[in-house]
């Protein structure tokens, strides 16, 4: 994955260089704005561990190797990116972006073979990843009218670790960790429909990809008039995060 990242990275740099040597500018077009800025919703879909929902993802405090993660679910995701145009195919972004997917507590419950008890409740919170991302990206067509934009994009990831509570006869449970994050990556592709000068419609596609560390976690314990905690604050883990969007949108040039 280093090695593919860092040929597309270098190829287009290069393509990036040339585009910049050519006076392609037209005017009495969207090609003569300088800025951009787009805003776009649609569904994110979970890849890597952190939609694998086959896991072993046993948490108990007596084995701190093992806390709660993965199982997202595909879900709502929205981003605003604000690009400047340095001619009519070069540009360079800055992007924002966050999914929201929850937990899939029945799959959790099937793979590991949980149940539980009558009277008891048991819920996981929700994910929250945030993307924050900048980079160049090129817009191609032979018209005003219609582009094909393509992105590279690099920055930072972050991802909650969902908080698990069980509720029971004489007691609860509960887990809580703190946030994670880690250097990310995207590549994305979308059509931009002008319908004039200053509006367009756009239809993309990205993948976002990252490794996200975590970092202590506490758990909390009640039976009775009782308490116990525990906490970990040097337990580091991993979790490989991917998620591929598909969004619709709007662009507005400047």
């Amino acid at each position: 994955m280093k090695k593919t990242l860092l040929l597309a990275c270098t190829v287009l740099a290069a393509y990036t260089m040339k585009a910049g040597d050519l006076n392609t500018t037209r005017g009495g077009g969207s090609d003569d704005k300088k800025i951009v800025i787009g805003i776009s919703v649609g569904a994110g879909i979970p890849m890597g561990a952190y939609g694998n929902k086959s896991t072993d993802t046993t948490d108990s405090p007596s084995d701190s190797t093992h806390v709660l993660h993965g199982y997202a679910s595909t879900g709502f995701h929205f981003d605003v990116n604000f690009g400047y145009k340095f001619n009519s195919m070069v540009g360079a972004m800055i992007y924002i972006g966050g999914n929201m997917n929850s937990f899939d507590v029945s799959t959790y419950e099937s793979v590991n073979n949980r149940h539980p008890a009558s009277g008891e409740t048991f819920s996981v919170s929700s994910y929250y990843a945030g993307q924050y991302l900048v980079g160049p990206f090129l817009s191609l067509g032979s018209s005003d009218k219609l582009k094909i934009n393509l992105r590279l994009l690099l920055g930072l990831v972050t991802v909650n670790r969902p908080t698990e509570t069980d509720n029971f006869t004489g007691g609860s449970f509960e887990s809580k960790g703190n946030g994670g994050s880690g250097f990310g990556y995207q590549f994305g592709a979308g059509v931009q429909y002008n319908m004039n000068d200053a509006l367009g419609l756009t239809f993309n596609l990205a993948y976002t990809g990252s490794s996200i560390g975590y970092t202590g976690y506490t758990q909390t314990s009640t039976f009775g008039s009782t308490t116990n905690t525990y906490t970990n604050t040097t337990l580091k883990q991993t979790m490989s995060f991917g998620m591929l969007n598909a969004t619709v949108g709007v662009a507005i040039n400047l």
